[in-house]
């Protein structure tokens, strides 16, 4: 019996570093999230909490305060120091600038940041015909129509509408400084650049030990809330693997 059950362990830690080994898959689109991300095809345990992808419509996303973000890319540190990106786009935003409901882009402050190189395009919805501070209109129905500025050119605005009640709402959302750019010398079109995304840095990632983990062969994950280092060849370690394992 004592033999069984080694033999049971050690099949189990293969299978944990398996499948942690594996970056996330969801229908075609090949990507590199991985820890501290989990979901689709990577088990919990792959993982931290917080960090859970879901696959809908062949697309991953991650959910923060009810928003849907489509994660696009994922680039892991390489030095000890340096913190892991993911980049998102808003899925409400994804190929429209006429959501259906208008949602302030609020972070979950404790996982993610905002990373640097980032300014926001302004989008006021419901306002009055006679409203003339917002440069670039698009007509979303009848009834609504969307105006946005970039942040270089909304600071020109003293007092923002929604304020005066000449707008409803109004809701910023991020982009690439280039894709700023871009739109205020009529180089790229709203929907291209929202859907270019921007940068999060991941927060509590565990980039440390994850790197050192790395390095030894093994493959990063959690068990009971505490950092593992999964090895390809023995039990889990709580730090790195080694040539001996």
């Amino acid at each position: 019996m004592s033999i069984n059950f080694q033999s049971r362990v050690c099949a189990d830690d293969t299978v944990e570093y398996g499948n942690c080994s594996q970056p996330i898959t969801c229908g075609s689109v090949k990507s590199n999230i991985s820890y501290p991300f989990w979901g689709a095809n990577r088990p919990e345990y792959c993982g931290k909490s917080g960090f859970e992808v879901t696959c809908e419509a062949n697309v991953p996303m991650i959910t923060m305060r009810n928003i849907k973000f489509r994660i696009l890319d994922m680039s892991n540190s390489s030095t000890t120091t340096t913190t892991p990106t993911v980049k998102v786009a808003r899925q409400d935003y994804w190929e429209t600038i006429c959501p259906l409901t208008y949602v302030p882009t609020n972070l979950d402050t404790s996982l993610f940041d905002y990373s640097s190189g980032l300014l926001s395009v302004s989008f006021w919805y419901g306002c009055n015909s006679n409203v003339t501070v917002t440069g670039n209109s698009y007509r979303c129905n009848s009834s609504v129509t969307a105006s946005y500025l970039t942040q270089t050119r909304a600071s020109g605005i003293l007092v923002d509408p929604v304020t005066t009640g000449a707008c409803q709402y109004k809701v910023l959302v991020p982009v690439f400084e280039s894709a700023s750019v871009a739109l205020d010398n009529n180089a790229t079109d709203i929907e291209i650049a929202i859907d270019g995304g921007f940068e999060l840095d991941v927060l509590n990632a565990d980039t440390e030990l994850c790197n050192e983990c790395l390095k030894s062969g093994g493959v990063c994950g959690t068990i009971a809330k505490e950092f593992k280092c999964f090895c390809q060849t023995t039990s889990s370690s709580t730090a790195t693997c080694t040539e001996s394992s």
